[in-house]
Formats: C-alpha cells, structure tokens, sequence
C-alpha cells in the first residue's frame, strides 16, 4: 500500500537550505503552469478492477477539473508563482479491499486525487549570476474525487473508541460548520460540493450500534483471557515443583560443559529468586487482569442486556456518541444532549448507471491552515493563491463538470 499522500510528495521537491536562506521572492515576475502528470498504478488499477478506457476517462475528468482551475481569474497566467498541478487513481486512505458492509472496489465510481500546488519565485544572487527558481515546498490544496469516505473520516476526533479493533465504516458525526468560500463545509477542513441532494453519510441505528459495541467488548475480551493465560502458564511453569526438578537436573546435566563450579548453586538461587517474583509480582499482575476480565464480562453482560429489552422503535432509531460517561452509557438514542449521531457513508448517493469514470463527488482540503489569522505570508504562491483560488474558482463551472 502506497503511502496516503504520495502525490503531494510528488509535487514538492527538496529545497536547499542555502538557496532559501539568500533568496527573495519575486510578486512581479511572470509565472508558469508546470506540465500535467497523472499517475495510476497498476495495484490500483487491479483493485479498482479500472479498465484501460477507464483510467483514460477518468485522467480526461481530472484534466477538466484542471482547466476549470486554469480559467480562475489570476491563474490562466500566473505572476509570482508557477502552478503545478497532479492526478492520481485512488483512495485517500490507501485502503485496497472495502470494509464490511461497504460497496465492493470494483463496482464503485473510481477514486482520483487532484493536487494544485503554486510555488512562489524566488531569485538568489545578481548580475549575471542570478537564478530564479520556482520548486521547492509549498501548501497544497488537494481535490477529492468520487472518495467518500474522505470527509467521514478526516475529523480528527471522528473515531468511536469502541470501535477502534473492529474494521467497521461507523463514525461521529462532524459538527456543523457554516459556508465557507461560497461552498458547504464539513467539518474543519472539507468543502463537500455534489449534485445529488442525497447527504453523504446516513445514520446508524441503535440496534446495530449495540451489536458493534458487542462486537468490541468481545474482542477485547479475547485479548484479555489471553493475557490471563498467559502469565497464569509463566506463574504455574515457574512454581511446579516437578518442572522446576527437571529444570535443575537440565543444569546438572549442563554443568561440565560451562566449567563454573558454581554454575548449578547460581542456577538454583536463580529458580529460588523467580518463585519469589512470582509471588510478589506475577500473582498480583494475575489479579489486575483477572479483575480487568471480570470489568469486560459485565460491560458484555450489560450490553447484552441493554439489546435484548430495546422496543422496535428503539432499535430502529439513530444512535450517537457522547464523549463523557462510562463506556456503555456514552452510546445512546439520538438525539440526546452533547451526544454526537453515528454516521456512515451513504453509498446511495452515487448514480450507478453513470460511467465509474463520471465526476459525482468533490471534496476539497488542506485549506483550514491556511485560515490562521496571524498566519505569516512569504510570498504570492502557497497559501495566499490557495486562498485565492478558492474564492474566486468558478463555482457553477465546478457544480456543471459533476454528474
């Protein structure tokens, strides 16, 4: 698997330190679009199940997507910085099988990355020696196509605890944020733009939620019954009279080849300092986990209890997710009080008549620290062409290129 944001690395290359330290950027100077790359592996290819006329639509959207990008006023030719921009075949996730219960890879509308970066010119040195460069590293703006799990799963405080051994599509609710440069946000750092009317989550019933958190505890609990075991074997193996017999017979045995006189009296106070260890701290480790089980079963007895006397109406309501209580009590009926709803991506809101190739979704990121008022500017490129670009994009040109 292919690291998440491979195509940004793509697009930002070493800068030396030395060139950075001496030059000055130049807001005046005419600036370039840097030639078009699209890159679709064939590991992405295969588990898309992406035909060769697939990928060759798909590149053909992303170049669309690009001249829309190109006609924002201030870009079609750039002064100050030069643009580079990127396409990629795949998920943000890196993930290459779907998770329960979620389409299948290969029938979904094909995932793509579109990376813009504006990199400011710069000049180091004079006269005749001077170089103008325009590489290096910048804030980028990525472009999320068809990925939708991408604005479910970018929150930072998206994932349910509980739920953090299972591979499961569940998560929190983003809370919600107004418009942002005349475009929907999703929590910090996503614009959602699409057709569809359909949301791009829908909600997680309290049956199911209940079965999930069944699902964790049991797990949990399968982890901790092994780790009872097996320092109950440590503690039984060190402290069996018989094995520690033969353990010290096996020292004997091993005496003459050590040449220690002293070799076996070592080894047996060695025996006589773990059986004391194992009473004075496997024993009570034993406890702490026996305990830790025993906390495990109920929560599991509790839940399970909690299931079987929900009414059909409870079972079939929305659940969400408070962040303070004790681990059973934060999963509740929603709507409730600080509780966020528990959500998964609505898969209904892809038109599957339409070619896996077709635009339907588009999420836009990296934004948000761009937003920091104090926020030191260098140059006309990164941050402030970002800003600039999504102010001015053509919004109705974008919301006519979906499907």
């Amino acid at each position: 698997m292919r690291p998440v944001l491979l195509a940004v690395s793509l697009l930002a290359g070493s800068a030396s330190v030395a060139l950075v330290a001496q030059a000055r950027y130049l807001p005046n100077a005419p600036g370039t679009w840097k030639p078009w790359r699209f890159n679709a592996d064939a590991d992405e290819r295969r588990v898309f199940g992406a035909r060769p006329t697939d990928v060759k639509d798909l590149e053909a959207q992303l170049l669309r997507l690009n001249a829309i990008v190109k006609k924002t006023d201030g870009f079609t030719n750039p002064v100050g910085f030069s643009v580079e921009t990127a396409g990629d075949l795949g998920l943000v996730s890196g993930r290459f099988g779907a998770i329960p219960g979620e389409p299948a890879l290969t029938v979904r509308p094909l995932p793509a990355m579109f990376n813009f970066g504006a990199y400011g010119i710069r000049e180091s040195g004079s006269g005749a020696a001077a170089r103008r460069d325009d590489t290096g590293e910048t804030a980028q703006l990525l472009f999320f196509v068809n990925d939708l799990s991408q604005p479910l799963f970018a929150e930072m405080d998206h994932a349910v605890p509980e739920f953090e051994a299972l591979d499961v599509d569940v998560v929190r609710l983003a809370k919600p944020q107004p418009d942002l440069f005349g475009l929907p946000r999703y929590g910090r750092d996503t614009l959602v733009i699409k057709k569809s009317a359909a949301p791009i989550w829908t909600a997680v019933t309290f049956s199911e939620t209940l079965e999930l958190v069944t699902r964790g505890i049991d797990q949990r609990l399968v982890r901790e019954r092994d780790a009872v075991a097996r320092l109950q074997t440590a503690y039984d193996d060190i402290m069996d009279p018989k094995k520690r017999d033969q353990r010290i017979a096996q020292y004997k045995a091993d005496a003459p080849k050590v040449k220690d006189p002293a070799y076996v009296d070592k080894m047996t106070k060695a025996e006589d300092t773990k059986q004391k260890m194992a009473g004075t701290q496997l024993s009570p480790e034993i406890a702490t986990n026996k305990a830790i089980v025993s906390k495990s079963e109920q929560e599991l007895a509790g839940v399970k209890a909690m299931a079987a006397g929900l009414s059909a109406a409870d079972k079939a309501a929305p659940a969400c997710y408070a962040s303070s209580g004790a681990s059973l009590s934060r999963f509740r009926r929603a709507p409730a009080p600080g509780c966020d709803p528990l959500v998964r991506a609505n898969w209904a809101l892809f038109n599957r008549s339409l070619p896996r190739s077709a635009p339907q979704l588009l999420t836009i990121t990296h934004f948000a620290a761009c937003l920091v008022a104090d926020r030191q500017v260098l140059h006309v490129g990164g941050c402030t062409a970002n800003t600039r670009l999504l102010e001015s994009i053509d919004k109705t040109a974008l919301l006519e290129w979906l499907q």
